[in-house]
């Protein structure tokens, strides 16, 4: 029934314009950082586990102050986006995160669609068709502080205008 389900409303998808990466106010941002990841290739399919796929990056520009992660679900079938993961203050030096390290107990992580502090791992609807999983990684120009964890929404407002450069990295999986 769920992949009946899934199948009707494969037409629905997310406005690719409301991608972190794709917002208005990054649209001048440069894209010199290269993110990628060795359980998977830019565009291929990705690990489907509880566990975030290990990343890695460079091109990082200097006068960075900060690292912020977004991954979101770029076919979920409602207007915008879903974040399964939010990351904010990792260090301006760092070039990776080991598989599984998106974890509220090793990094500030913030709220993902299901209002928890997690990596959410990707699980589109059965039947849907496959669904695009984009890491867009920015370097920040300051550290915003918080009162409280952030949302995706909150992260991005806090950012904009400061993001010197960014990187993507699509992962597909399919049920």
């Amino acid at each position: 029934m769920i992949r009946a389900l899934g199948r009707r409303m494969r037409g629905l998808r997310a406005n690719e314009k409301w991608l972190a990466a794709n917002e208005k106010r990054f649209a001048f941002v440069p894209r010199g950082i290269v993110l990628r990841s060795p359980a998977f290739a830019d565009g291929a399919p990705m690990p489907a586990s509880a566990a975030s796929p290990p990343l890695a990056w460079s091109g990082v520009p200097d006068g960075t102050a900060m690292l912020a992660l977004v991954m979101e679900d770029a076919d979920v079938p409602f207007p915008r986006p879903v974040p399964h993961a939010v990351v904010y203050g990792l260090e301006a030096t760092r070039t990776t995160l080991a598989e599984g390290e998106i974890d509220v107990r090793t990094l500030p992580v913030g709220y993902n669609v299901a209002g928890m502090r997690a990596y959410a791992k990707p699980a589109p609807i059965p039947g849907h068709g496959p669904h695009r999983y984009v890491f867009t990684l920015f370097a920040v120009d300051y550290v915003p502080r918080f009162d409280q964890p952030p949302t995706r929404g909150r992260l991005l407002d806090a950012i904009a205008g400061h993001v010197l450069a960014l990187g993507t990295l699509t992962g597909t999986v399919e049920r």
